[in-house]
Formats: structure tokens, C-alpha cells, sequence
């Protein structure tokens, strides 16, 4: 497994893990004001996920210290591309969806948090097809 698959597979397990704990905690009633405690518990779940993310890369440049300084070839510039391409329109729809839940009586709140998943898919998706393009060796 290459340092870029390996990568992908952190940044998958880890924005799925801290995204899954940090939709859990939102109120479900997304009145206004949002509450404030709130917004301090996101700046601790991004910081959270940051600190993994690097810690986890940190690690796996230190076991393949080669691996990770070789620059990308073109082969994995194409599996970027895709990957992006592929996660533009997970995101695009999931913020349409967001949007036009505010027809269904969704406040600007609701609307945000829905932006945020929408975000979050996208990235997920992200990973995820850069991962099965490198299995299938694209």
C-alpha cells in the first residue's frame, strides 16, 4: 500500500470517526440563538481531527520516509482529479438539498449544520474513490 493510499484511508477513518461524534452531540431542535458551548465544542472536534490527521501522517512518513517524499506522479494526479470531480457533485447536491430545506420550515441554523454535512459527505466521498482508484489502479 503507497503513502498516498495510506494517507487517504487516515483522512477517511478520521473525518468519519470525529464527523460521527461531533453529529452526534448537535441538538437536533436547531432553534435560534445557537448555543454558544456549541461552537466552542466545533473548534475542539476540528482541533481534534487535525491533531490526528497530523499525528497518524507523522507516523507513517517516519515508517516510509522514501514513500512520502516522492512527488506525485501522474497517475495520482488523475485519481486526484477524479476524486474531486466525483466529490463536487456529492457537495453541490448535498448544499442544494440544504438549501431548499428551508422550504420545508428549516431555520438559517439548520441550514448551516446541513452545509456542514453536506461538506463532510463530500470529503468522505473524497477519500473513499481516491482509495478504490488506487485498488483498481487507475
Amino acid at each position: 500500500m503507497s503513502f498516498r493510499e495510506k494517507s487517504a484511508w487516515i483522512s477517511l477513518i478520521s473525518i468519519f470517526v470525529v464527523a460521527t461524534l461531533w453529529f452526534l452531540h448537535v441538538p437536533w431542535s436547531l432553534t435560534p440563538p445557537p448555543n454558544p458551548p456549541l461552537m466552542h465544542m466545533l473548534i475542539v472536534f476540528i482541533g481534534a481531527l487535525l491533531a490526528i490527521e497530523i499525528a497518524a501522517h507523522v507516523v507513517i512518513a517516519l515508517h516510509s520516509p522514501k514513500d512520502a517524499r516522492t512527488p506525485k506522479d501522474e497517475r495520482e494526479r488523475l485519481i486526484d482529479i477524479k476524486a474531486v470531480r466525483i466529490a463536487y457533485y456529492v457537495f453541490v447536491v448535498g448544499v442544494f438539498a440544504a438549501v431548499l430545506s428551508t422550504h420545508h420550515g428549516a431555520n438559517q441554523f439548520a441550514v448551516g449544520y446541513g452545509i456542514l454535512l453536506a461538506f463532510v459527505i463530500a470529503q468522505l466521498t473524497n477519500f473513499a474513490a481516491r482509495i478504490v482508484y488506487y485498488r483498481r489502479g487507475v
